[in-house]
């Protein structure tokens, strides 16, 4: 599982994948406010959404690069898009096991948990944590919200 912002990500990993692993399951993941490459492979070229509305800002891009959308289209098996309560929820689950993950990165958690991919059965499923760019004051106040309360200024792990 990888995340989709420009598409440069997926491209460069599902390359490497298919050059390693040929058979391997290769799927994107992108928000469901943002949803460029999902619908630029529906409408068979790159689209630029008109509007963006996500917490992911890593995957915010209006649209795919020309390139980038050549080899999702060609080498990725699946996009998928989950939606911002699903990645923030991912972006908690990885601070507890003491991992700091932006919501771009986390959306691939996202994806997973919220049912969106299923892990296979047949080998192991990898999900790219992509960057570490959270703000600690909205980090703060996820965590303290989280909990029932309001934001403390502590993070506890």
């Amino acid at each position: 599982l990888v995340p989709i912002g420009g598409g440069g990500l997926i491209s460069g990993v599902a390359a490497a994948i298919r050059e390693l692993v040929p058979d391997a399951s290769i799927v994107g993941v992108e928000p469901d406010g943002a949803p460029k490459m999902s619908r630029s492979l529906d409408a068979g070229h790159p689209i630029t959404l008109e509007s963006i509305a996500t917490i992911a800002d890593g995957l915010k891009p209006v649209r795919p690069g020309d390139l980038t959308f050549t080899h999702t289209r060609d080498l990725v098996d699946q996009v998928v898009t989950v939606d911002d309560a699903s990645i923030r929820e991912a972006v908690l689950w990885c601070q507890g096991q003491r991992l700091v993950v932006e919501p771009s990165g986390a959306a691939t958690i996202a994806a997973i948990a919220s049912g969106e991919v299923k892990p296979s059965s047949a080998g192991a499923t990898v999900a790219v944590l992509s960057g570490g760019n959270l703000d600690p004051s909205i980090l703060r106040s996820w965590l303290a919200e989280a909990a029932g309360g309001a934001p403390t200024g502590e993070i506890r792990a």
